[in-house]
């Protein structure tokens, strides 16, 4: 189901030159910096959108940044955008504000050919030394530079792939395949198994947001996602009986659930506006037959659930009864 899949899972870290104070969620204002210099640097048009642009299927920002179903597409293929193919981990804990001094620690989960682009990414954080992050910029805060990246192997080891002085080393960039992630699904135990919520996750159910969170919802809303991450991204056609899976899930229970919302907002440059991203945190545990759905949740780990998943919401944790989450 999932042997096609692939990913390449980067740690950054960065020293913070003078204090940087994000106004909110640091994953929006990362993802949002982030775009800006990308667009900067690649797009030779100028235009104020990607949509209608004759070069959006070739161009590197249009493929990360604004992804949209190719012509000859047989999903999706009536919207304007599909799954992005990166997500961005934001730092731990929900801090908003860093000392200088300080290191910022985020993360990067590229999905298939867009490993490909990973340069671009190094590039961007170096360009965005030069105008800082998050607020205060004009009063000199947010000034950084990028000391490393390391590159995660299945494992869950690291390999130095950016340091300033050595650069950057394109030959040693370790993926994470599929099957990588179903090997490790066979390590948990196969009828009890507690998912934590560690960043605000956006789920929809029949329309509309819940935190009444079965264990079908988040199967349902894995589904969806992976299928269309290999799908657009790693070029297969994922077997995956919908129906028969989520019918299975239906039959698995929560037994404890405790989880709360957390409300917060981003502003949309694109929209001139400030939108509502809160979602839920916490744990909940669940019981039945749920090894057919271990590799998904797995999965789910890496490139986490629901909406937002770009900029690090719906990021998941496996946790096992003893407590102790999933190596």
């Amino acid at each position: 189901m999932l042997e096609n899949l692939l990913l390449a899972r980067y740690r950054f870290a960065l020293e913070c030159l003078s204090p940087i104070e994000f106004r909110s969620f640091a994953g929006s204002t990362l993802r949002g910096a982030f775009g800006s210099v990308f667009r900067r640097l690649v797009c030779i048009t100028r235009s104020p959108t990607c949509e209608g642009c004759l070069l959006r299927q070739q161009c590197a920002y249009g493929y990360v940044f604004e992804t949209a179903p190719p012509p000859d597409s047989e999903r999706l293929r009536r919207y304007e955008s599909v799954p992005r193919p990166y997500v961005l981990d934001a730092p731990e804990g929900s801090r908003l504000a860093f000392a200088e001094g300080e290191r910022l620690h985020f993360g990067l989960t590229l999905v298939g050919r867009a490993s490909d682009y990973f340069p671009y990414f190094v590039f961007a954080f170096q360009r965005l030394e030069e105008s800082g992050l998050g607020a205060g910029r004009q009063e000199g805060k947010g000034r950084f530079r990028l000391l490393e990246v390391l590159a995660e192997r299945a494992d869950g080891g690291t390999v130095p792939v950016y340091t300033p002085d050595s650069g950057l080393d394109t030959l040693r960039l370790p993926v994470i395949r599929g099957t990588d992630l179903i090997q490790k699904a066979q390590r948990l135990p196969t009828d009890r198994l507690g998912v934590r919520f560690v960043t605000p996750t956006r789920l929809r159910f029949e329309g509309k947001l819940t935190d009444e969170v079965e264990f079908h919802h988040l199967i349902r809303a894995l589904l969806h996602r992976l299928s269309s991450l290999l799908y657009f991204h790693c070029g297969t056609e994922p077997a995956m009986d919908f129906t028969r899976l989520i019918e299975q899930a239906q039959g698995v229970r929560t037994v404890r659930r405790s989880l709360q919302w957390v409300e917060q907002e981003r502003y949309s440059r694109r929209q001139r506006s400030r939108l509502q991203m809160g979602g839920f945190t916490g744990e909940a545990v669940f019981e039945g037959d749920i090894e057919p759905f271990l590799p998904l949740l797995v999965a789910g780990e890496y490139v986490h659930i629901g909406k937002g998943t770009v900029m690090g919401l719906g990021k998941i944790q496996l946790v096992c009864e003893e407590g102790k989450e999933d190596a």
